[in-house]
């Protein structure tokens, strides 16, 4: 009797299953809510290969059928050459770099006239030694003076080789001294196929370079205040030589604003060109060399055309398209989809150009929707192009998981 007495009744049995089952349900009830409104594990993104609008194309630019050419863009350097880039003479086009070695030694501000010049028996012995030879002079006479800058427009405008040496002379003392500055100040250019020869003024054929080297030589030109407008100038009074003319002709007409001409029996015809143009309110200063023409007159009617076809070529480009995939985001519960460029990427620039896109990705949330910035697509200022930036937005709204994957997924 007294061992009956002591086995639970069925009344505290129900009472305890009871009590175990509201605890599960509690639980599972307390499992559900956490697992239900628990924080979403982070969606990831990656990048995919973001295809341009059109392929990358060739210039269509008017090249000169004889030689070699290059054009370019100052102050950013050669855009396109054609022929093979050969050192071949420049003739007088070599006075760029006598003009630029000179400014550089003995640097000339806007308005200023720089040192007087008083001219030696040297100089006139210079004089009559290219006169013998047949080559552009301007007159000089023993004591005449002249002031760095009358120099530089004698050996400019008329291209007279005896004022190329005898500047030349003046500035660094020898030919040889000269020489070595010049070739220096052409290697820091980028010129790197350049050599001088023996005189100052191109005359001599060892003076050579490539059309390619000719245009970084003529962005650095254009650099400098003084010189850019002196090539730009159609005459000058230099004294005793009298008033002299600009051999480059095409000076104010077809936009071109210099810059140096050049021709001898070895050199054929050279012209090194500036032409001063807006495309879609930009302005733009284009470098033109052709070398290796016939003659002169065949170099200097090949530049409009090969300058204006140059311009032509500049405008507004797109990168990317609307709605170009730069990227795609995962999420756990197995959603994908893509990340979008809002509008075109379009800039400003050389449309044979494709410059590297840049692309910056936010990982998005649930919360997030269509047209919301999740990052951006850019391009750099480049020698072609200039920057740009467009946002980049979901393609589609992102779907939550559903309540099976959430409470299947604890982690």
């Amino acid at each position: 009797m007294i061992l009956g007495a002591m086995q639970p009744s069925k009344k505290h049995h129900k009472q305890y299953i009871l009590a175990a089952g509201l605890v599960v349900v509690i639980a599972l009830a307390g499992y559900t809510i956490w697992a239900l409104g628990r924080p979403l594990p982070a969606i990831r993104t990656s990048l995919v290969s973001a295809r341009p609008a059109t392929a990358a194309t060739t210039a269509q630019l008017s090249w000169p059928s004889v030689g070699q050419a290059a054009v370019g863009l100052a102050p950013f350097g050669v855009l396109a050459t054609h022929g093979v880039q050969t050192p071949a003479p420049t003739a007088s086009v070599a006075k760029v770099l006598t003009a630029l070695s000179v400014l550089k030694k003995y640097p000339l501000a806007q308005g200023e006239s720089g040192p007087t010049i008083t001219l030696t028996q040297r100089n006139v012995d210079i004089y009559n030694q290219y006169v013998a030879a047949g080559g552009s002079v301007a007159k000089v006479s023993l004591g005449d003076q002249l002031t760095e800058y009358q120099m530089l427009q004698a050996m400019m405008l008329p291209s007279a080789n005896n004022i190329a040496d005898s500047l030349s002379l003046w500035a660094f003392g020898t030919h040889a001294a000269y020489a070595s500055y010049a070739l220096d100040y052409a290697h820091q250019l980028g010129m790197k196929d350049t050599a001088i020869g023996a005189d100052a003024s191109g005359l001599d054929p060892g003076t050579t370079a490539t059309a390619s080297d000719l245009v970084l030589l003529g962005q650095a030109a254009m650099q400098n205040p003084v010189l850019a407008a002196i090539v730009n100038q159609q005459s000058a009074v230099i004294p005793d030589a009298g008033t002299v003319t600009n051999v480059n002709f095409l000076v104010g007409t077809h936009n071109i604003v210099g810059i140096k001409t050049g021709n001898s029996d070895q050199a054929g015809g050279v012209f090194l060109g500036a032409t001063k143009t807006t495309v879609n309110g930009h302005p733009l200063t284009l470098i033109t060399a052709i070398v290796g023409a016939t003659d002169l007159y065949q170099a200097l009617s090949l530049t409009p055309p090969l300058a204006s076809s140059t311009a032509a070529e500049f405008g507004t480009f797109t990168a990317l398209p609307a709605a170009t995939a730069v990227g795609r985001y995962t999420t756990a519960w197995g959603e994908t989809g893509s990340l979008i460029t809002v509008k075109p990427l379009s800039a400003f620039g050389w449309k044979a150009s494709q410059p590297a896109v840049t692309v910056s990705l936010d990982n998005p949330t649930q919360h997030n929707k269509p047209g919301d910035k999740l990052g951006t697509v850019s391009i750099s200022k480049s020698p072609t192009s200039e920057s740009a930036s467009v946002n980049v937005t979901l393609q589609k709204e992102i779907k939550g998981p559903s309540p099976l994957w959430r409470l299947t997924h604890p982690r």
